[in-house]
């Protein structure tokens, strides 16, 4: 299957480092179920970048939208990171979405350059 979504490079280091002390914390198991649950999340709003549960965060820039990957989980407390996108054209000239941050839902994603990475 053909990946409808780019990852910006501060996105990929989030997540390296989101996988990286879930390890640390919770084990390696914990890990690669997380994993599973970003890959799914991000899967989800590439297939349809407007679902009803994200949100429009105009404040960090136009067009931007959050997702917080619990709900791909299905369960309130699955999850505690949230991943800021925007539609964009993907290098093939298809459309799909540029994840552009992986964030804990602690964080302010306006100190975090949410919108910068995608440059």
């Amino acid at each position: 299957m053909m990946r409808r979504y780019r990852l910006t490079e501060a996105a990929d280091g989030d997540i390296v480092e989101i996988l990286g002390e879930s390890a640390r914390v919770f084990g390696p198991q914990q890990r690669d179920a997380y994993a599973r649950l970003i890959e799914e999340a991000v899967e989800m709003i590439a297939g349809e970048p407007e679902w009803p549960a994200s949100r429009a965060r105009e404040e960090l820039g136009p067009g931007v939208r959050s997702f917080h990957i619990e709900l791909a989980a299905g369960r309130r407390g699955a999850a505690s990171h949230a991943v800021y996108y925007m539609r964009d054209r993907l290098e093939d000239g298809s459309n799909g979405i540029v994840v552009l941050r992986i964030l804990h839902e602690r964080m302010d994603p306006l100190l975090h350059d949410v919108r910068q990475a995608e440059e």
